[in-house]
């Protein structure tokens, strides 16, 4: 199932942009909760690429895909050293739900996928046999929240958003286990975006 889900979200990632065009793309920073997971933290920040595609002509309606690498974080044990990754992907459908010249409020809802991977590097030589192995874990589920939109120029926007994501249904040989609900992968998101338009909006701030 993780296997199929690795592949499935890339290629569904693409399909979409190919599928329709994009409006915009943002780049930016991604702040998360930090989890414990095999003798190490994740880190913060994240650096994360976004898009939007309009599912409608008034553009009210979009759909958004996004990928964040957080910063691996590194926690030393005398005998090993743990790094920590996480990666996070979310496919949100958003929706304006207030606009006022500059400003934009938009409600957002969706999926999202979390994977973190702790790497053990041995720092005795030859490793001494109490030092742990390489480990990781996947979370799925739903995800809900809000985003602010401050338009900057007709080719520009700053964008801050927050979100709950509840990454709580393992994945893999883990879900055959009673524990497949895992809470702790579940996290409050705070993200913030520079956003650039592929087409001038105009120097006019009137609704489009």
């Amino acid at each position: 199932m993780k296997r199929l889900l690795l592949i499935l979200v890339p290629v569904l990632f693409f399909a979409i942009n190919v599928a329709a065009q994009p409006e915009r793309i943002g780049a930016g920073l991604t702040f998360a909760t930090k989890k414990r997971f095999g003798d190490g933290d994740t880190g913060n920040p994240g650096v994360n690429i976004k898009t939007w595609i309009p599912l409608s002509k008034k553009l009210v309606f979009h759909v958004s895909p996004s990928v964040t690498l957080f910063n691996p974080l590194s926690v030393n044990h005398t005998l090993y050293e743990t790094i920590t990754y996480r990666f996070h992907g979310d496919i949100d459908l958003q929706y304006l739900v207030f606009h006022e010249k500059t400003m934009k409020l938009v409600a957002l809802g969706g999926i999202n996928y979390t994977h973190i991977i702790s790497k053990i590097e041995p720092l005795t030589t030859p490793p001494h046999p109490d030092i742990p192995t390489d480990s990781a874990i996947s979370g799925l589920g739903p995800s809900i929240g809000a985003a602010m939109e401050m338009r900057m120029s007709p080719h520009w926007d700053f964008i801050v958003s927050g979100r709950y994501s509840f990454a709580g249904l393992r994945l893999g040989d883990a879900a055959a286990d009673e524990n497949f609900l895992t809470p702790p992968l579940s996290s409050p998101i705070l993200q913030v975006h520079a956003v650039f338009y592929f087409t001038s909006r105009g120097r006019g701030y009137s609704r489009r």
